[in-house]
C-alpha cells in the first residue's frame, strides 16, 4: 500500500501533494524550486502498519546508484497528465522527472523563460517540455534517460553553455520511438549541441543550433530515420550534422 498522505507531512523542503489527474501545477507559488528537485506520483512506501520508507530512484548524476527520496531536497507528487507551469524567472536546481505523461512549461506567453541553473533529467516517457530553459551547467545541459523514454518532445526549449552536451540521450539500453526537437535555441554548449542513438525517428524542426564546441547534431549508432526541417545549424566546432559513420 502507498501511503501518499505521508508524501506531505514528510517534505523537508516544501512540497506538493496533487490528488487528481490533469491538475495544473503552478510552481514556485506551489512548492520551492532549489537544490535538488524530483518530480514523481509517489516516494514513500507503507510496508506493514507502522514502517514507512522512502522509495528508491535510480537518479544521475554522481555514482549513478540509487538515492531514496529523502536525498532530494524538494518532492514534487505529480499524475499523468498534469502541466506544471514554472513562472519565468532563475532557479538554481537539478531536476528529475520520473513521472510519465506530464508537461513542463513556462507559464505565460511573454519571452521571459523559466530559467534552470543546473540539470533537467527526464525519466519518464511521453513528456513535453516546452519554453523551458537549461543554462550554464556544469555538465550536460537537458538529459533524456532512452532507458524508460519512447517518445519525448521538446518545444522552444534553450539549452545553453553547458559544459558538456546542450541535449543528451542517457542510459546503457533501450530505444526512443519518437525523439522530436521543435523551435527550440541550442548554442554554446562544450560539447555537441544534440545527439541522438538508438532512436527510430528523430524529428528536428526550426531549431537554432549554433556555436557549440564540437558537432551541432551527432547522429550516432542506430538511429534509422532523421528528419531536419527549417533548422539553422551553423558555426559548429566539429561539424553541424555529423553522423558517427559518415553517412
Amino acid at each position: 500500500m502507498r501511503a501518499k498522505v505521508v508524501l506531505c507531512l514528510a517534505a523537508m523542503v516544501l512540497g506538493l501533494c496533487v490528488s487528481a489527474a490533469g491538475r495544473e501545477i503552478r510552481l514556485p507559488a506551489e512548492a520551492a524550486i532549489g537544490g535538488k528537485v524530483i518530480i514523481a506520483e509517489w516516494f514513500y512506501e507503507q510496508v506493514d502498519r507502522d514502517t514507512v520508507i522512502p522509495r528508491e530512484f535510480q537518479a544521475w548524476p554522481g555514482s549513478r546508484g540509487i538515492h531514496d527520496s529523502d536525498w532530494f531536497d524538494v518532492r514534487i507528487v505529480a499524475s499523468p497528465g498534469d502541466v506544471i507551469l514554472l513562472a519565468p524567472g532563475a532557479y538554481v536546481a537539478d531536476v528529475w522527472v520520473f513521472t510519465a505523461g506530464v508537461t513542463i512549461k513556462t507559464e505565460g506567453d511573454t519571452e521571459a523563460l523559466a530559467t534552470i541553473h543546473g540539470s533537467l533529467e527526464v525519466d519518464a516517457d511521453r513528456i513535453l517540455l516546452e519554453r523551458v530553459a537549461v543554462i550554464g551547467n556544469d555538465g550536460h545541459g537537458i538529459e533524456i534517460n532512452r532507458e524508460v523514454v519512447r517518445h519525448i518532445t521538446l518545444r522552444g526549449c534553450l539549452s545553453a553553455d553547458n559544459l558538456w552536451v546542450g541535449i543528451h540521450l542517457i542510459g546503457a539500453k533501450g530505444t526512443i520511438a519518437e525523439y522530436r526537437i521543435e523551435d527550440c535555441v541550442v548554442t554554446g554548449n562544450g560539447w555537441d549541441g544534440i545527439d541522438a542513438r538508438h532512436t527510430t525517428r528523430l524529428v528536428l524542426s526550426g531549431n537554432t543550433i549554433t556555436g557549440n564546441g564540437h558537432a551541432g547534431v551527432y547522429i550516432e549508432s542506430y538511429v534509422e530515420h532523421v528528419e531536419l526541417d527549417g533548422n539553422a545549424i551553423s558555426g559548429n566546432g566539429t561539424g553541424d550534422v555529423v553522423y558517427k559513420y559518415g553517412s
